[in-house]
């Protein structure tokens, strides 16, 4: 690179010109899917639907019958395609699926959502596409409704994997968010759009062409123009009514085996709060991703896989 900046800026350009001109190569460059991104994304998956309590559930399914199953669960904000490149590395030992939860992705939305009807719709997706007592990986607020799936219908499980997802010690006492005044937005095309596409809660990742690949899967094209696909009134519109345990108490006493992989930057888990991560589970069911923010498997996508082949053998009951 520094002979191909050499080489650029001993010519007879104008250096303005090619200052330009190299700094927008190294910015394109970023973009470049490497050769493992490009396989795994290439591995197409079956798109199905389910049906629960009047919402249409889309999910996604890369077959292998006969194998032990494995459900991954998206976080807020996000939605089946983050797993697009993660999932196929797990299909020559597993029937693998990826939901989009009610709200996000190619699901409907709802005028009300709750944790314990999440869960319903993860029972149902995996009801529909005949897996039998899954392994759930779930992401963030994915994790969550993980942990929920696990303590509402254990014996339907075979074990939970939660990703960076936080597990607070208190009850929740939040109040009611107001709904979002902003109407939903238009783009005139799929790049603009992509623009505006941020993580939920935001972090740097170096990974431009991972963003790049989830920004346009973010959004779809109407009438109007181009708009992401989520419902952002989805936590306004969250029952405050039920009464779970608080989610270390939760997971403590869930019945299955609970593993747990996390970022070594995430803001969730500061080192103090990681080291008290095995008052809670397993300590050797605990991964620790280095480099890894909260959004753990965009930032250290390899890595991650790793950590997750290491640790699914020894979930099994």
């Amino acid at each position: 690179m520094q002979q191909f900046r050499t080489q650029l800026f001993g010519g007879g350009f104008p250096g303005n010109f090619l200052q330009q001109l190299y700094y927008c190569f190294l910015l394109r460059l970023q973009f470049v899917q490497p050769d493992w991104f490009k396989q795994y994304i290439s591995v197409k998956p079956e798109h199905h639907t389910c049906q629960v309590e009047g919402a249409t559930i889309a999910y996604q399914h890369w077959k292998n019958p006969g194998k032990p199953a494995l459900l991954f669960v998206h976080g807020h904000a996000a939605h089946a395609h983050w797993w697009d490149f993660i999932a196929p590395a797990f299909i020559p030992d597993y029937d693998v699926v990826a939901i989009d939860n009610s709200g996000s992705g190619e699901s409907d939305h709802r005028a009300e959502y709750s944790a314990a009807l999440f869960a319903r719709e993860l029972v149902a997706c995996m009801n529909t596409a005949h897996l039998n007592a899954p392994i759930l990986v779930g992401h963030s607020f994915g994790g969550t409704m993980t942990r929920i799936a696990a303590h509402l219908y254990p014996e339907q499980l075979d074990s939970i994997v939660i990703v960076d997802s936080a597990l607070p010690s208190k009850k929740s006492s939040r109040e009611p968010l107001p709904v979002p005044k902003v109407k939903s937005r238009y783009y005139e095309s799929i790049e603009q759009g992509k623009r505006r596409f941020r993580l939920r809660p935001p972090q740097p990742c170096n990974n431009k062409f991972i963003m790049d690949y989830l920004a346009g899967h973010s959004l779809k094209k109407t009438p109007a123009g181009f708009k992401f696909k989520l419902d952002g009134a989805v936590f306004a519109k969250m029952a405050l009514t039920e009464d779970f345990p608080a989610a270390a108490d939760m997971v403590r006493d869930i019945q299955i085996p609970v593993g747990f992989i996390y970022g070594e930057k995430s803001r969730f888990f500061p080192p103090a709060v990681a080291e008290g991560l095995a008052l809670i589970i397993d300590s050797t069911l605990i991964r620790a991703i280095p480099d890894a923010y909260h959004h753990v498997f965009l930032d250290q996508p390899l890595n991650f896989i790793d950590a997750l082949k290491d640790l699914l053998p020894q979930l099994g009951r």
